[in-house]
């Protein structure tokens, strides 16, 4: 079969940290995600032809579709040149894995119009070398975007993963607020350091959480979901997340957490008690009792991960 002149691919938006996974755990959702068409042109090399949304950078060693699409060719030795175009499906700086859908997208589909074949492990590694350069080198949104599904980083060198299982009755109520956090500033709020206590009570919560995930275990879950380690010292940072969350918890969330650097809210519920869209009004409430603007919506888990459209 001859290789195609062009190929779109998509990428899920993914949902990360989930209170005690930080920089590990993470999860691909059905809530929008990212499109980008990748070109064979003459010449060498990646250049971005267009973007969706003007804050994107139009420059390839900036924009982590180029970047990733520049690792294909790297990896598989080719000097092949490709443009890009890149749709953003998802807000910028919103803690739902904006940056790292693009750049799988970008290498899913410089993948394909290269011929290549690269695994998904590859693709992870090819994203992960652009997340590096714009958020810091940390798989837990690339990984999921890839896969589909949840998948806990065991490791980065060499890289380690396993995916996970999570209960068909778990749904995810998704509120962002029309402010931005850049991941850098998330990342300068952490601690150098962390009490004895508080790195046995995180290990202790991302087991039960792994657990209460892949069991449906409703009872677990929303203990499972504190933070002791990002979320104290990040909260400055989410005007309104306080009474978002207790909202949520109010109108039968059993849990609710910041995703990613944020500032998004994710509340999880179950399809027992039916209360995804009464959890979601009730979050936008709590923004607008603040004087805060926010889209809502209740998720799944995406299980497909990226593809070629």
């Amino acid at each position: 079969m001859s290789t195609p002149t062009f190929a779109t691919a998509f990428a899920p938006a993914t949902l990360s940290n989930l209170g005690p996974g930080f920089d590990c755990l993470g999860l691909a959702v059905t809530a929008g995600g990212d499109r980008v068409t990748v070109r064979r042109v003459p010449g060498s090399g990646v250049r971005v032809a267009s973007v969706s949304d003007p804050r994107l950078p139009l420059e390839a060693d900036r924009n982590t579709a180029a970047l990733a699409a520049a690792a294909v060719l790297r990896r598989t030795g080719q000097s092949a040149g490709l443009e890009l175009s890149v749709e953003k499906g998802l807000p910028l700086a919103a803690g739902l894995g904006g940056s790292a859908a693009s750049a799988v997208a970008g290498a899913v589909a410089a993948n394909a119009v290269t011929g290549s074949t690269l695994s998904r492990r590859e693709l992870v590694l090819c994203a992960l070398d652009a997340e590096a350069v714009v958020s810091g080198r940390h798989a837990d949104n690339v990984a999921p975007a890839v896969w589909g599904g949840a998948v806990l980083v065991l490791a980065l060198e060499p890289l380690r993963l396993v995916t996970l299982r999570v209960a068909e009755k778990l749904r995810f109520v998704i509120a962002t607020p029309e402010y931005a956090v850049e991941t850098q500033q998330a990342r300068a709020a952490l601690p150098e350091a962390v009490r004895r206590e508080d790195a046995i009570a995180q290990a202790a919560g991302l087991g039960a959480l792994v657990l209460a995930l892949e069991r449906g275990d409703t009872k677990t879950l929303g203990a499972a979901l504190e933070d002791r380690i990002a979320l104290p010292y990040r909260a400055p940072l989410y005007p309104g997340f306080a009474e978002a969350r207790d909202a949520a918890l109010e109108a039968g969330a059993l849990g609710a957490t910041i995703s990613g650097a944020g500032p998004t809210v994710v509340a999880v519920v179950s399809t027992e008690s039916d209360a995804g869209p009464r959890v979601a009004e009730a979050m936008r409430a709590a923004y607008a009792g603040v004087a805060i603007a926010a889209s809502v919506s209740v998720a799944r888990v995406d299980v497909r991960g990226a593809h070629l459209l």
